[in-house]
């Protein structure tokens, strides 16, 4: 009875969203899953509309929108930049500028973490671990303060990277302290609710468990760890340890089970959580995501294989059997992109900027329109679809927003 009552919560705090509003890392559930049956696939005779640019700054900050507005923030002349614009226009309403470092290491730096919006409001972290909360509104500081200072916090290598995750009149984020590696804050004044474990911080964001919405999904330096929502209390692990302790792609849910990936050597692995201690079904090192978080149609998901660097164009969209870890097919051409899925399809783009439609079948690849939307390289951010726009946002700042929705 407790869980199915949280499940109604759980799915009534989403209802409070609109169904088509994307307001935080990965879509509503952090899935990169959009339910929308708006989008356009067949765009032989013309590319899609641009509906405005924007220049947001160096980084990886992905887009996200809410009633109305999107929000991105990006790294400029010693400072990041959040920017609130309006979602069909592009006007700026209003932007909110902080110090910040560029901290490039193996790549150029800038902004790495997605803000979330919820209840009104904004949380924004920088990858040096300054935390906000702004009126979604007007941009007014509501409060903030360092997770390095005031809780004892541990910045990973490459910076903090997850979106704060907002739920059940909680704030949730890793912080790598060990002493409350996880904290839940007070969203109206940042004050701590509670702090929990000693683990080293990840690069994922964490999110609530479909399947039993008191429980919190972890995806840290360490691997696989479940939290209790109400108390923070550490439930269960799985170690999924990983050279330079990067665990960054979303850990995928399927029914009692976390379908988990890295590079590095590590690979993934299908972990059985409905047992006292997680145990893994398979492991496979032929299933590598770096960056890019696999997503799920049925039984099968879909997924980045491959690492940045000199063989980053070795880099294979693929298609697995999760159940049995079964690879079914691969197709190269993407580099080490990303890919969300809309409806029934796959929406990808590659790292060096070029967005392709393609059918998210389980037999084959099949691929329905292809377009260059973005220059450079190391274009490792996902889309935001929302509204029918679809959000593109490239390493070296340009954030584009295109129309992509079915002309009534």
């Amino acid at each position: 009875m407790i869980q199915k009552s949280l499940l109604f919560a759980f799915l009534l705090m989403v209802s409070q969203i609109s169904a088509d509003d994307w307001p935080t890392f990965g879509g509503q559930l952090r899935s990169h899953i959009s339910g929308e049956e708006s989008l356009r696939i067949e765009w032989a005779t013309q590319e899609p509309d641009v509906l405005w640019k924007q220049d947001i700054g160096l980084g990886y900050s992905s887009v996200i929108e809410y009633k109305g507005r999107a929000y991105c923030q990006g790294y400029n002349n010693g400072k990041n930049t959040l920017l609130c614009v309006d979602a069909e226009k592009g006007d700026i309403i209003w932007q909110h500028q902080y110090p910040c470092k560029k901290a490039p290491d193996y790549f150029q730096g800038g902004s790495r973490s997605t803000p979330t919006a919820f209840n009104d409001k904004i949380f924004l972290q920088s990858h040096e671990g300054d935390l906000y909360s702004l009126d979604a509104v007007t941009g007014k500081i509501m409060w903030s303060f360092n997770i390095v200072k005031k809780l004892g916090g541990e910045r990973p290598q490459w910076g903090f990277a997850g979106a704060p995750l907002v739920v059940d009149d909680k704030v949730i984020l890793q912080t790598g302290a060990s002493s409350g590696s996880l904290v839940a804050l007070n969203p109206l004044n940042g004050e701590v609710i509670w702090r929990s474990g000693s683990d080293k911080a990840g690069y994922s964001s964490p999110f609530i468990r479909r399947s039993n919405p008191n429980q919190i999904v972890v995806f840290n330096q360490f691997g696989l760890v479940l939290h209790e929502l109400g108390n923070g209390a550490e439930l269960k692990r799985y170690q999924h340890k990983t050279r330079y302790g990067i665990n960054a792609a979303q850990p995928l849910e399927y029914k009692d089970y976390f379908l988990i990936s890295s590079a590095y050597g590590k690979g993934a692995a299908l972990v059985n959580s409905s047992k006292t201690g997680m145990q893994s079904v398979w492991e496979s090192d032929a299933i590598s995501c770096q960056m890019a978080s696999l997503v799920r149609k049925g039984n099968y998901a879909y997924g980045i294989h491959g690492q940045a660097g000199a063989r980053s164009k070795q880099a294979t969209l693929f298609c697995v059997d999760i159940a049995s870890g079964e690879k079914v097919w691969e197709h190269k051409g993407f580099g080490v992109g990303t890919l969300i899925l809309v409806d029934q399809h796959l929406v990808i783009l590659s790292d060096d900027g070029a967005l392709t439609i393609a059918e998210a079948r389980e037999d084959k690849f099949e691929e329905i329109e292809s377009f260059q939307i973005l220059s450079g390289k190391n274009n490792w951010t996902p889309l935001t679809y929302s509204q029918g726009r679809m959000h593109a946002r490239g390493s070296q700042g340009r954030w584009v927003c295109l129309s992509m929705g079915k002309v009534n």
